[in-house]
């Protein structure tokens, strides 16, 4: 089991590596979680630094609609502390892939693609892994501007 100050020492490590400017807040709510938000621009560099210092299995990537833009969450693991790294970006945002740093991205950033419209930019293939091939074109059904009766509507007039 890992101590606190064990947590602590990744955050500093991550600030070193990337600089500390460029981590916007962080917290260790608990013992085996962290939580960092960084600095969009920076997203590989912070992924590549925790994939070399242990941060090798991604879980998973997932969204959440803030009412000012979206959320994307790359939640990792090293043995058994979880850290979730999050980047923000606007309704029309890209951000760069990861597929490159850690393979097992292509999936979820393809599942996030059809979720919410976040283009991952140099992904080698966004087509669409959930929603149906004659879903709607501009329709993220997680978005918080999606009422399930819009959603309704845009399927019946599509098709």
């Amino acid at each position: 089991m890992s101590a606190p100050e064990d947590h602590l020492k990744v955050v500093e490590e991550l600030k070193e590596a990337i600089g500390a400017e460029n981590v916007l807040e962080w917290s260790i709510p608990r013992e085996r979680r962290i939580f960092v938000r960084v600095k969009t621009e920076k997203l590989r560099d912070a992924i590549r630094h925790l994939r070399d210092v242990g941060f090798k299995h991604l879980s998973t990537i997932s969204g959440v609609d803030t009412g000012d833009g979206i959320d994307v969450v790359y939640h990792l693991a090293r043995g058994r502390i979880s850290l979730s790294l999050k980047v923000k970006t606007d309704y029309e945002g890209k951000l760069p892939t990861i597929t490159d740093i850690i393979p097992g991205a292509v999936l979820y950033e393809r599942e996030v693609h059809d979720l919410f419209g976040v283009v991952f930019e140099n992904h080698p293939d966004l087509s669409r892994l959930i929603l149906p091939d004659d879903w709607p074109e501009g329709v993220y059904p997680l978005l918080k501007k999606w009422k399930i009766e819009d959603l309704r509507r845009r399927l019946m007039e599509s098709g």
